[in-house]
């Protein structure tokens, strides 16, 4: 899978479960598994931000989000 702008953009554009959903397919499709339940809007919106090119994120940071989420699914 190749990710462009327009990709980015689109996914930017979704909704915080679509957006989600996409983010788990993509993972699903390189062998992670990452949890069902949406992170709260906050963090969905640090990754809107970073896909625009708004803000900066590091691998760590990103990470971060899901590896609280998958501590609250615990």
């Amino acid at each position: 899978m190749k990710i462009n702008k327009e990709m980015l953009d689109s996914l930017a554009s979704m909704g915080d479960t679509e957006l989600w959903g996409q983010i788990r397919a993509i993972a699903a499709s390189h062998g992670l598994r990452i949890p069902e339940g949406v992170p709260s809007h906050a963090e969905m919106e640090k990754l809107r931000s970073m896909m625009r090119g708004e803000t900066k994120m590091s691998l760590s940071e990103a990470v971060k989000i899901i590896n609280n989420k998958k501590r609250e699914t615990k």
